[in-house]
């Protein structure tokens, strides 16, 4: 896509601070213009800001700032691409003169949620001194990073655990070294084990907010339908790309969703979340809700989740079966049929096919 450089005649007593306010809005809704901004700078003498976009057309960039806070560019012009190296060390040298840290706004603060666990149908089926060594290494490389990443560790769990951070570049650097080195771990048990990640990122002004439960939602939702990746929004990674400037997120380790991706998700993890105990409960229904075909709902869900929709409507019962299990919410006989299923045979059946071990063993676990 063409590059554009924007530019704003702002008021004589325009702080700095105003400046990065707006760039975060920008940051916020640029997906929604097919826009990817990759900084800005402000010269303080002329009250002029100048705007880096990469876009489809110059009418992209004046829609955004338009419609999001009403600051139309004065002046759009499209720039030759050997121009952007040295825009770009433009952009740092003021970072570095300026001291303005966009993330630490205190109306609106940045901030980045991870979600990390262990997958395997085989994880149940292995001795216990090898699970006890899965969880001792997982633990180990969780403490580390998260203190080496300035990560803040808010839920910890056997094989699962939610992290925030201060900046989308320290989550995502941090789930690549969990990734590399957890690695080792699993090949060594000769094991089909995943670690999967989930990455989302808000902007609020605490972390009681209603924005801060949704991303923590939304992390825990792309970490569960994550296929042994990293999956992260098409915000963080471009939040991620206008933090480390010219850095690229390379390799088939980490793959960003779509907005309308996780307005598909959002909706069928919310349908499912509410009728998942619903017998009745099968493919035509989300087809309703989603307001898909049989043939649109299957392509989107075996590209987005890599099941097919009966499939995961049974794999999304199964884990809320194995949380019941667990916390110890009722007999098997009692989750069965809690769950949706026919029978607590077949319930059985399924769930050691699912996990490698059979329900009444597993709440034994715990």
């Amino acid at each position: 896509m063409p590059y554009f450089i924007d530019s704003h005649e702002l008021n004589g007593d325009t702080p700095s601070i105003t400046i990065a306010e707006k760039h975060l809005r920008d940051l916020q809704t640029q997906d929604r213009y097919n826009c990817r901004k990759l900084g800005y700078c402000f010269d303080e003498i002329r009250k002029i800001a100048f705007c880096l976009f990469e876009a489809p057309d110059r009418s992209c960039v004046e829609q955004l700032h338009k419609e999001e806070h009403a600051n139309v560019p004065n002046h759009i012009i499209e720039v030759d691409s050997r121009i952007i190296d040295f825009f770009l060390k433009q952009i740092e040298k003021e970072t570095e003169t300026k001291k303005v840290d966009i993330g630490s706004i205190a109306t609106r603060p940045l901030i980045t949620i991870m979600a990390l666990s262990i997958e395997s149908n085989e994880l149940y089926s292995m001795a216990a001194n090898d699970r006890g060594a899965i969880q001792k290494n997982f633990k180990s490389l969780l403490v580390e990073y998260s203190d080496h990443f300035k990560g803040t560790i808010i839920k910890r769990d056997h094989y699962a655990s939610q992290l925030t951070f201060d900046s989308v570049s320290a989550a995502v650097d941090c789930a690549l070294k969990m990734h590399k080195d957890f690695t080792p771990v699993i090949k060594t048990l000769e094991q089909q084990l995943f670690l999967k990640v989930g990455i989302s990122v808000c902007f609020l002004s605490n972390n009681d907010s209603k924005e801060f439960q949704q991303a923590v939602k939304l992390a825990k939702r792309l970490c569960y339908v994550s296929t042994s990746k990293i999956l992260i929004t098409l915000e963080v990674r471009n939040q991620f790309q206008n933090e480390s400037m010219k850095v690229v997120i390379k390799g088939n380790r980490i793959k960003s969703v779509s907005p309308d991706d996780v307005r598909f998700l959002t909706e069928l993890m919310d349908y499912m979340e509410k009728y998942w105990q619903n017998q009745d409960l099968h493919a035509s229904m989300l087809e309703r809700q989603l307001g898909c075909s049989k043939s649109q709902i299957y392509r989107k869900m075996k590209m987005l989740i890599g099941q097919s929709p009966n499939s995961f409507i049974k794999a999304y019962r199964l884990s809320r079966a194995k949380e019941l299990l667990r916390n110890k919410n009722g007999n098997i006989s009692e989750i069965a049929f809690d769950t949706g299923f026919s029978s607590p045979s077949y319930f059985s059946k399924c769930f050691q096919k699912e996990f490698g071990i059979k329900p009444s063993y597993y709440q034994l676990e715990f």
